[in-house]
């Protein structure tokens, strides 16, 4: 959800920032200036209203010479140090542990959210914990009452378009118009008026299902996750449970342990005194159960990290991340070509543990081979949280409600179910960018923009001050018209894990310029020949980048006019790429800023229903057909494919990575001259595949090779682990980022266990 920030003098301004600022050249143009202050004003008129004062993990004291140790084990110590820290004018009534972060209550919000920062502040350097400030239940006015006040605070041009109160955490969320209208001033104006501390998101063309959903069961859940909050607090700020590395020792007696060390690098001695290992590494191909292994340790910062999938393959990309306090999940996806359940899914079946012994999960963006198993942790027992940024949750609701409906009309097996799609709801804790925020008593998660999708994060966990993970996940680092790149200046990164998934020397990406002048002239040509041109779309990214190229290039006289039509998830993607824009690229948050609805166009035409689908069957003009899902594997694309493949005048253009296994990448790769296809009345029937298939390079939101690199070096680890590509290219990209930067690097396999300290 889109929040407002005050900072609190400025006390935890977030390192990587700062290094992506200084990096700047001094002398910038007045382009450059513009654009950061429309960015900064954007930014302030989403971001959130906490005391964002933790300071870093290195900082040892406060101003009388000590950090004052207040775990969740003591209660009514944090009580006692926050009541002697307070003056009594700021009615504070509570303070717990809640989530990441200590949650004081008070029935004088506008006192708390001015005067009494300087407090906090001062309090939060010396808990070295997040402070945010909620107001008492007792304070809070009715839904229906807080809109009629609210709306008499906001000017006449202003339109409340929604507005959704959340019992569990006194904060009550306004769909705008206008959304930079509510500054500081009334958002202390609106909480003392209503009792509720108030964020905003911009109105959406259209109300988003997935937004209603999710604020349906959070309201519905209120009670249930005001004691949820209070369990994770209580987990992540508990005393540690040992000093040394005993944990680990006794959870994977058994496991077999691998050092760093391939052909690519050296093995990996970096920061632990223990003794050397035996080292045996894991092989997925030839080892039933996990093995027997000697190994132990006596670091109290040894780092294991886990490879559950995603490795030598695109799809299904699961990581955990142990240490003596902590067990954390990256991403838990599935891999939508394979369909034997071992290659589909991630092998938590090896990593033999109970599912609440995780911390936390930590989802990097919402395409389902990075969350698409989620919901089936919490079918199996998982209560704990999962973190991720604000549009990540509504998007990746939207394609696991959308996998459920699929798998129910093509009769085919899915692990999960819509109940537990409301149990990811509910746990999730969603995070803006560049917020540093503690997720287990030695782990610090921080998550900046990984420029793949809306809300795509790079994941940096700090390990205890002494060891930095950066994951990539899927990142573009280049702009695009959708998203800016990537953010890659780190203070500190001694283990990257970078996706490979054009990793190919040759898969290098041409200018823009050029992809999009080759784009218009293969859909010209078809026009012009009066076929066709489908467009299979993944609905998240990929759709909205295609919509804004379009709807450009028609205007600007380019692209031949003909109706376009848009069908599937799109136009709800959309809604939430609208309700969250200020997680987009520059020009877009400009366009919205402007207000002009980007994902709108004289020349689209939404479809809703198989009739308007006939009619364009029936219609023997030229169109163009832009359709989910993007690989062929179900979505309305299936359907409109079975008419367009038979027809030579047609074409099929593909804008997205094709996973092996997907009819897609059949079709892209030529292996197939017909497919047999179950039709509208549930028979079967062989589809010809005569139209002309075209794959255009250049809108993937994952970095080419080149990119990589660039990355890679700008982020400057002292080690990289390659994942998420075919195996040549993930094991190419690892020889080169050896060989050409100098670098120790890898390619892990499934069911491998790495010790990075």
């Amino acid at each position: 959800m889109a929040r407002r920030r005050v900072i609190v003098q400025g006390e935890n301004s977030n390192k990587s920032e700062k290094g992506e600022r200084n990096a700047q050249p001094k002398n910038r143009s007045n382009m450059k200036r513009t654009r950061n202050v429309l960015d900064n004003n954007i930014q302030a008129e989403n971001s959130r209203i906490v005391l964002d004062t933790e300071p870093p993990k290195d900082t040892p004291t406060n101003a009388s010479g000590h950090v004052m140790k207040v775990t969740s084990d003591d209660q009514d110590a944090l009580w006692a140090v926050v009541s002697e820290s307070v003056p009594s004018e700021s009615k504070i009534t509570g303070a717990r542990f809640e989530g990441p972060s200590i949650a004081i209550y008070t029935k004088n919000p506008r006192f708390s959210l001015t005067e009494l920062t300087m407090h906090l502040s001062s309090l939060s350097k010396s808990l070295k914990k997040r402070i945010v400030v909620r107001t008492d239940p007792s304070i809070r006015i009715s839904e229906d009452e807080a809109r009629i006040r609210i709306s008499k605070l906001l000017p006449k041009d202003v339109l409340l378009s929604a507005i959704f109160c959340d019992d569990a955490t006194g904060e009550i969320i306004l769909e705008l118009n206008r959304p930079k209208i509510v500054d500081p001033d009334m958002v202390v104006n609106i909480a003392e008026s209503t009792g509720w501390i108030a964020h905003t998101r911009q109105s959406p063309h259209i109300p988003s299902n997935s937004i209603t959903l999710i604020h349906s069961m959070l309201k519905n859940s209120a009670k249930e996750r005001t004691a949820f909050y209070q369990r994770v607090g209580t987990r992540i700020f508990r005393k540690p449970l040992m000093t040394i590395s005993a944990a680990v020792k006794s959870i994977d007696t058994g496991r077999n342990v691998s050092s760093f060390t391939n052909e690519y690098g050296l093995p990996d001695k970096g920061g632990d005194s223990s003794p050397p290992n035996q080292i045996v590494s894991t092989n997925s191909t030839n080892q039933r159960t996990p093995p027997i292994s000697p190994y132990s340790s006596t670091s109290k910062h040894e780092v294991m990290l886990y490879c559950l999938g995603g490795v030598k393959q695109v799809g299904r990309s699961c990581f955990i991340v142990v240490t003596p306090e902590s067990k954390i999940m990256l991403d838990c996806g599935i891999n939508p070509g394979e369909d034997i359940a071992l290659n589909a899914y991630p092998r938590l079946d090896w990593f033999t543990f109970n599912l609440n012994d995780l911390d936390a999960v930590i989802i990097s963006h919402a395409h389902i081979d990075h969350q698409g198993f989620l919901p089936t942790l919490y079918k199996y027992g998982y209560k704990g949280p999962v973190y991720c940024t604000e549009p990540t949750l509504p998007l990746m609701t939207l394609l696991q409600m959308d996998s459920i409906k699929i798998a129910n009309n093509n009769g085919t097996y899915l692990p999960f179910e819509a109940r537990d799609v409301n149990e990811v709801i509910k746990r999730c804790i969603t995070l803006p960018y560049g917020k540093p925020t503690d997720i287990s008593p030695d782990i610090t998660v921080t998550l900046n923009n990984a420029g793949h999708i809306m809300g795509s994060a790079t994941v940096h966990l700090n390990v205890s001050g002494a060891h930095n993970i950066l994951y990539s996940g899927d990142y573009k680092y280049a702009r695009t018209q959708l998203l800016d790149n990537a953010l890659s200046i780190y203070p500190r990164v001694e283990t990257l894990i970078t996706e490979s998934t054009y990793g190919n020397s040759t898969d290098v990406m041409p200018e823009q310029s050029l992809v999009y002048k080759g784009f218009t002239e293969s859909i010209n040509d078809t026009l012009r020949g009066g076929g066709k041109v489908l467009i299979p779309v993944p609905a998240v990214g990929r759709a909205q980048e295609i919509m804004l190229v379009i709807d450009r290039e028609m205007k600007e006289g380019r692209l031949l006019e003909s109706p376009i039509y848009i069908e599937g998830m799109i136009s709800e993607a959309s809604a939430i790429h609208m309700s969250y824009a200020h997680y987009l690229g520059y020009n877009v948050r400009k366009s919205v800023a402007e207000g002009i609805n980007p994902f709108q166009s004289e020349y689209f035409t939404i479809v809703n229903g198989t009739r308007k689908r006939e009619d364009i069957f029936n219609d023997e003009n030229p169109s163009i057909i832009m359709a989910t899902s993007g690989m062929l594997e179900g979505g309305p694309s299936v359907e409109y494919f079975k008419e367009i493949a038979p027809d030579e005048k047609n074409k099929i253009i593909f804008v997205s990575y094709q996973i092996n296994g997907t009819l897609g990448r059949r079709v892209i790769d030529g292996v197939m001259n017909e497919i047999s296809m179950m039709d509208k009345n549930g028979k079967m029937k062989v589809i010809p595949v005569k139209c002309t298939t075209q794959k255009i390079d250049g809108f993937s939101g994952h970095s080419d090779f080149n990119q990589i690199l660039s990355f890679v070096s700008r982020v400057k680890p002292k080690r990289v682990l390659v994942n998420h590509g075919e195996k040549s290219k993930s094991e190419n990209i690892a020889s080169t980022i050896y060989h050409k930067l100098k670098i120790r690097s890898g390619v892990p396999d499934v069911r491998e266990i790495i010790r990075l300290r």
